[in-house]
């Protein structure tokens, strides 16, 4: 229990006690015992309501620090919550980031075997080019004879083809 309502209660408990102590006190000394015990019974009655007053307000307090508590907890998990979300959106930019290099590297790659490719092309073709000038230069050109065409073969053909008869059963 908080410190301030264990105090309060102290309090209620002696302000309850100090009127008994003093209706006790004044039957002792005066004698009409019936005037007291009227005293008494108002004085118990006022203490009840003082307690129950008491109690109300240590419920009220009680109620506030609750709430309060409330409040502050929810404010927490707000921003942790948004805590979570900056290094989720923090993750995802780094994914992004890696996926973007990642393609660079990859077109950059592309790009250089075609460069590579283009490059071993036109050297053969060079290389095919020297060759070529280079036979030409050395061998010397005979005309082609044209050639014969070739005599078509002639095929006999079978007269025609057997034919089988099948008996019905």
């Amino acid at each position: 229990m908080p410190r301030r309502g264990r105090a309060l209660r102290r309090t209620a408990t002696a302000c309850l006690l100090a009127p008994a102590v003093l209706a006790l006190a004044s039957c002792g000394a005066s004698g009409n015992a019936h005037k007291t015990a009227v005293e008494g019974g108002v004085s118990a009655e006022e203490a009840r309501q003082e307690e129950a007053a008491l109690r109300k307000e240590e419920a009220s307090e009680i109620a506030q620090d609750q709430e309060a508590l409330s409040v502050i907890e929810s404010g927490a998990r707000e921003e942790e919550a948004e805590a979570a979300a900056k290094r989720t959106e923090a993750r995802a930019k780094a994914r992004a980031k890696k996926r973007e290099k990642a393609a660079d590297e990859a077109a950059k790659r592309k790009e250089k075997e075609a460069e590579a490719k283009k490059k071993r092309e036109e050297a053969a073709k060079k290389a095919a080019e020297h060759t070529t000038s280079t036979t030409t230069a050395t061998q010397p050109v005979t005309p082609a004879e044209p050639k014969k065409p070739v005599p078509a073969k002639t095929n006999k053909s079978i007269s025609a083809p057997p034919t089988v008869t099948v008996p019905n059963q």
